[in-house]
């Protein structure tokens, strides 16, 4: 989990066992007669039919309930049984696997993956001035007035949260309008294995309240009328690690339920996997986050707080192709947090997606109605969940594909990208207001020597009596390590930045960093560095121009 993880209310321990956990996976599925519209909520019906998805598939039909019993008459407990996937959660010891994979109708045995639950940090207190700037600003950035005032609130779009605790979210002032339209549609405790889920981590809390929290008349999340479905999937009292099968029968069970978003904070990193394996086909997290892509969920999924560590680069299942990846900014700059994970895959494709706030305020999760400010990617994500249950109100019948592909243009920077920032912050101003083509910028200038340069057009606003050029405030070649640059101000920072890529023929980018403005002439490379069919690429000001190399 990649944010703060504290501490609700007190809970009684929970069992832990010696046996170790393991997938079994079955060759078939026993020829059971399945009726999806007996099985399904009538929502996730008509999820189906919107993405032209068939109503019947084979991998909705749940596991054969003999192979269960047969299986765990032989090992020491089964836990929860994927439909996807056609397989059993086991705990066992070693020398009963043996007789497991000598059943005719199990195909293999697989030993199961930890994710590591990783913490950002928190601050609590009071709100001052600057934290309530905060508090207005995490949505404003995404102009989420706009959505206000055309009506846009979540209102029939139902959100699954997967996360390790939900308390206070039955008392808390900040989810009274949730509660009193009666939005908390079900509840899910896959650790305990019963419906209550307000204890434990009140991270979970701290993520709804970035989807659809309102604090004192201020949105805290842009969603407050969406529904949702509660899912305590991880156990951070007792264990380092959260096993996937929690997750996976999380997923499984919000599909039943027709839920349109799942928000999810997971990733695994080094316990397990290595950077290579970051292809989006190896985790099997990943390729359950593909499958429910597959049955026409926006699956919204945190980039990770690696991106100042050793291991830097987006952890699974970020890694999926079909899901929706969110990095976080810094609201004192502008720019990436250096938490953040970086992309791209191994495979190169563009992870992140977007970006958003990655440091909020956000609910203390302890019932009293006051928030704390909180940082991690886990906050950002939930940030965009609730942007889009806005934009799929405006209009129902696009698909999860399509939704998904809207929210990368309606980023800040769209079509400029980069493996920091995605294609940067959505906006709200794409769904609800015609879009009008930006006047050019800047323009790029080739002169005798063998130099290209970016020109400011638009000076407005430039501090003419400042002007010298600045080293980037943040840059990333494939080969580096990145090198932030210690933050600005915030005042200054924002309204200055130049964006710029170098990619190959092929769009895979060499190199990209952030720089400061501060003379008419920002930017001056040489053109011996570049080949033939490189591109580079710039963004002013909302202007994006790309200059492709001879």
């Amino acid at each position: 989990m990649y944010g703060t993880l504290t501490m609700g209310q007190a809970t009684a321990p929970e069992t832990v066992t010696t046996s170790t956990p393991y997938w079994v996976y079955f060759t078939d599925k026993g020829g059971q007669a399945f009726d999806p519209y007996a099985f399904f909520d009538p929502l996730a019906i008509q999820r189906r039919k919107t993405a032209g998805i068939p109503v019947f598939d084979s991998t909705d039909i749940p596991v054969d309930p003999r192979y269960i019993r047969e299986v765990g008459s032989i090992c020491d407990s089964i836990d929860y049984p994927s439909r996807w996937f056609n397989a059993l959660a086991i705990y066992a010891k070693h020398d009963q696997l043996n007789t497991i994979r000598s059943l005719p109708f199990v195909s293999k045995v697989e030993a199961m993956t930890p994710m590591l639950l990783e913490p950002a940090w928190q601050t609590t207190g009071k709100l001052n001035c600057r934290q309530t700037d905060l508090l207005v600003q995490q949505t404003a950035f995404m102009e989420g007035a706009l959505f206000k005032e055309a009506g846009l609130t979540g209102r029939g779009i139902r959100i699954a949260i997967l996360d390790a605790g939900f308390p206070g979210v039955d008392t808390d002032p900040v989810f009274q309008h949730i509660r009193s339209q009666h939005h908390i549609i079900s509840t899910y405790d896959f650790v305990k294995k019963q419906e209550w889920v307000y204890g434990y981590s009140t991270h979970g809390a701290m993520v709804l309240s970035c989807i659809a929290g309102i604090y004192d008349s201020i949105p805290v999340g842009l969603a407050p009328d969406a529904e949702f479905l509660l899912a305590r999937t991880e156990n951070v009292i007792h264990e380092p690690f959260s096993e996937e099968k929690n997750w996976l029968a999380a997923v499984e069970w919000a599909d039943k339920q027709g839920v349109q978003i799942i928000n999810s904070s997971l990733g695994y990193t080094v316990q397990r996997y290595f950077p290579e394996d970051m292809n989006g086909k190896t985790s099997l997290i990943a390729r359950a986050a593909t499958m429910a892509a597959s049955k026409g969920i926006l699956v919204v999924n945190a980039a990770g707080n690696e991106g100042d560590n050793r291991w830097k680069h987006i952890a699974s299942p970020g890694d999926a192709d079909s899901i929706l990846t969110v990095g976080a900014i810094n609201p004192n700059t502008g720019y990436k947090s250096d938490f953040s994970s970086i992309g791209p895959t191994v495979d190169h494709r563009l992870k992140p997606n977007v970006s958003a706030f990655g440091t909020v305020m956000a609910s203390t999760g302890h019932g009293t109605g006051n928030l704390e400010e909180t940082s991690g990617t886990s906050f950002a994500s939930p940030l965009v969940a609730g942007f889009a249950a806005c934009a799929w109100q405006k209009d129902t019948t696009l698909t999860n594909m399509q939704m998904l592909e809207l929210l990368q243009q309606s980023g800040h920077l769209y079509p400029y990208f980069d493996y920091a920032h995605g294609y940067g912050v959505p906006q709200a101003s794409f769904f609800t207001k015609e879009m009008k083509i930006p006047k050019p910028t800047f323009e790029f200038a080739v002169d005798s020597t063998g130099y290209i340069e970016v020109d400011i057009r638009d000076t407005s606003g430039l501090d003419t009596m400042n002007m010298f050029a600045t080293p980037p405030l943040f840059t990333q070649r494939e080969d580096d390590e990145h090198e932030p640059i210690s933050a600005m101000n915030a005042s200054r920072a924002k309204p200055y930045l130049i964006y710029y890529h170098i990619a190959n023929a092929s769009g895979m980018l060499r190199r990209y960093a952030v720089i400061q403005v501060q003379s008419h002439t920002p930017l001056t490379l040489s053109m011996y560095q570049f080949k033939p069919g490189d591109q580079l690429s710039v963004c002013f000001r909302g202007y994006v121009h790309t200059y492709v190399f001879k």
